[in-house]
């Protein structure tokens, strides 16, 4: 009997909030994550399958304008054998229930320029940090872009002045819902011996 008791004292302490932010948590997390699916599956085509996402890696990060932000880790298999790791990142409206600006990043070597000859500090450069900052500068200027993804097997190092790093990559993003999606190139400057980033640019070609 006291367990019985126990038991509905738990239930009853389950307040019509905290289930209902439950379940906005739960419409965040499948939302963004169908998105990411959509996004993984058209920027790879036939070489993306058996995509999964890791429970344990998701995180939820409240922003402004009643929105929050999903992050986590994700794989897929190739087709030609082999899997894929990649980190994502996707927001959610609660007021429109939509998802949008769904980002993946595919975990893999970096490859580095004239390594031989030049090495950056590999510890305090952060390439998420560069492609965040080149999200939202495409974001201002193509507000009804979508689909966004970076190739990172596309990365490279190169030494700048002033003891400063350029990181140069490609992606594509689709300009408007319904269009192809565009190849673009970016650049980021950053401060080899912080880490910080100083600019960062984009070309939609």
């Amino acid at each position: 009997m006291c367990a019985i008791a126990l038991a509905g004292l738990v239930l009853w302490g389950t307040t019509p909030e905290a289930a209902a932010q439950t379940d906005a948590s739960k419409a965040a997390v499948t939302a963004c994550e169908a998105e990411v699916t959509d996004t993984v599956l058209q920027m790879r085509a036939r070489d993306a399958q058996q995509l999964e996402f890791t429970s344990s890696k998701r995180m939820l990060v409240p922003t402004q304008n009643d929105e929050v932000g999903v992050k986590g880790e994700g794989r897929y298999r190739r087709a030609a054998g082999g899997t894929v790791s990649f980190t994502y990142s996707c927001a959610f409206n609660f007021k429109t229930g939509k998802a949008s600006g769904a980002l993946f990043n595919e975990v893999g070597p970096s490859p580095v320029s004239n390594a031989a000859a030049w090495q950056p500090d590999m510890s305090r450069l952060s390439p998420e940090d560069c492609e965040l900052a080149v999200a939202a500068l495409l974001k201002d200027k193509h507000p009804k872009g979508s689909s966004l993804a970076f190739n990172s097997g596309s990365r490279q190092l190169r030494p700048a002045a002033n003891a400063r790093v350029l990181l140069l990559g490609k992606g594509s993003m689709e300009r408007g819902p319904g269009m192809r999606a565009s190849a673009f190139t970016y650049q980021c400057e950053v401060d080899d011996r912080s880490g910080r980033m100083l600019q960062a640019d984009a070309t939609l070609q």
